[in-house]
């Protein structure tokens, strides 16, 4: 049984204790694409992930120029990735594989699948039990993050590219739509850039951010040096993650921090909306 690395526990501490002192970020508002949003505030984490994942996955219906412009220059990172560095690349890191890199792999890699979770689970109980709201904010977008991008999203991509491993050495060309192997994206990474996004999205600590995405750059890494993706299975998971992550932060920052209070005057009672600051 392989066990972690100091490193990889240490890290997994200090990102769910900085929980603890998060504070929120100055960021921008939704676009928007996201105006039209119905609002789930308070609806609850379930009712609140299907909105958002709904939101999600019909935005690109809603897409303006700039939207478009930034997908087309995915897309083309990727494919370019694909055509001329993903052999390279996986030829030169096992190359240079040794017991050393497996143990760094090895340390770093459950950030994209248990560890994650126990980061997620910190910020809840900070937010929870702490009297932190931001930290029980980053735990509601993480989840629902996570569900979308690494539990709708990725496999639904798997499905329909059906690329094989590169550990069957097969070639970096070998796609099996909707009956292949599952290679692209990258599952791990897309969640531990799901994980790095949502913090950033609301932790403006500059150290809090550069851990975090350090971190998730690692668990791509970790996927490279055992053999189980290519460099463009990887960089595809960081842009899904990254993409859900901020769309979700978005989304809920626009509607959480108000509420409907009844209020009674002269004239009887009625509804006021009231916003926390």
């Amino acid at each position: 049984m392989r066990h972690p690395s100091l490193p990889a526990l240490l890290a997994a501490l200090v990102l769910a204790s900085a929980a603890v002192t998060a504070h929120a970020a100055d960021g921008d508002g939704p676009s928007a694409s996201s105006a039209g949003k119905g609002s789930c505030t308070d609806c609850g984490v379930g009712r609140e992930t299907v909105t958002d994942a709904r939101d999600v996955l019909t935005a690109p219906g809603r897409w303006r120029k700039p939207e478009w412009r930034s997908a087309t220059r995915k897309a083309i990172i990727v494919a370019g990735l694909m055509a001329l560095a993903d052999g390279p690349i996986r030829d030169s890191v096992q190359a240079r594989r040794s017991p050393a890199t497996d143990r760094l792999a090895d340390a770093f890699e459950p950030f994209g699948e248990r560890y994650a979770a126990g980061v997620l689970a910190g910020y809840w109980l900070a937010g929870r039990f702490g009297n932190h709201p931001l930290a029980r904010d980053i735990a509601r977008d993480g989840l629902e993050s996570e569900v979308i991008a690494a539990g709708l999203v990725v496999p639904a991509l798997k499905f329909v590219t059906g690329r094989s491993r590169p550990r069957t050495n097969l070639g970096t060309s070998d796609f099996h739509p909707f009956n292949g192997g599952a290679s692209f994206p990258s599952g791990h990474t897309a969640a531990a850039f799901t994980l790095a996004a949502t913090i950033a999205e609301h932790d403006d600590r500059l150290w809090v951010k550069g851990l975090a995405y350090g971190v998730a750059s690692l668990v791509g890494y970790a996927r490279v040096d055992h053999d189980a993706h290519f460099v463009s299975d990887v960089t595809a998971g960081a842009f899904i993650g990254v993409g859900v992550a901020k769309r979700v932060a978005a989304l809920n920052r626009q509607h959480r921090g108000f509420a409907f209070v009844p209020v009674h005057d002269a004239t009887g009672w009625r509804i006021a909306v009231s916003r926390s600051f």
